[in-house]
């Protein structure tokens, strides 16, 4: 019976390794400001959001054409919480969350961006939102 014992609960730590060191997950790949988010921004935001005569400008504060001007935010404060795109609203606005007002859900009146796309920029946050 001791051998019996032994063999499971070998099987069981070799199994328990094997799972361990076969992780399905990538690594994640760092998202660049330069070359990933500004060029999403310029294409799906800076119509609106370039200081200092569009509309969301005006309205908002909000200017996207520089990693500056993003990170300063709106008149009510940041619109990024590096580290946290749970908690910030350049996410919650482009993925038009539940308790979004839908008439401020961004880019506004048009086209929600691509699941792809939301994804970068949550990753960007996440890293840390850096002027990379």
């Amino acid at each position: 019976m001791n051998s019996h014992k032994l063999l499971v609960s070998t099987l069981v730590l070799g199994l328990g390794l094997l799972a361990g060191g076969c992780s399905a997950e990538k690594p994640v790949k760092p998202v660049s400001f330069q070359k990933d988010v500004q060029p999403l921004l310029k294409a799906a935001c800076a119509e609106c959001h370039t200081a200092p005569n569009t509309e969301g400008y005006q309205k908002s504060g909000l200017a996207v054409t520089t990693y500056e001007e993003l990170m300063k935010g709106t008149k009510l404060g940041p619109v990024i919480v590096p580290g946290q795109s749970l908690n910030s609203s350049l996410n919650r606005l482009a993925e038009g969350r539940p308790g979004v007002d839908p008439s401020i859900q961004m880019p506004h009146g048009k086209v929600k961006l691509p699941e792809a796309q939301l994804a970068l920029l949550r990753q960007w946050v996440d890293q840390g939102a850096k002027n990379n």
